[in-house]
């Protein structure tokens, strides 16, 4: 058994750009700050979450925050 904790992982069903999306979204950016960020439009943006929130059974960007608080995203 590691006692270092667990490196950043990919949520089953997420994309790569979808963890980028929620790693950014973790991070407290807008939806335009994403966009900004991975060089990808801000409705392309609200796309991935719309997906990222499907797989993860929540409704809100609050609720895939809370949920995903104690995962370490794979990030760009």
């Amino acid at each position: 058994m590691s006692s270092q904790p667990p490196g950043p992982t990919m949520i089953d069903g997420l994309s790569k750009r979808e963890c980028d999306v929620l790693s950014c979204l973790q991070k407290g950016l807008s939806n335009k700050e994403i966009g900004m960020v991975l060089g990808i439009s801000p409705r392309t943006v609200q796309k991935h979450l719309q997906r990222v929130y499907r797989c993860l059974g929540v409704e809100s960007r609050v609720e895939a925050v809370v949920m995903t608080q104690h995962v370490a995203v794979i990030a760009f």
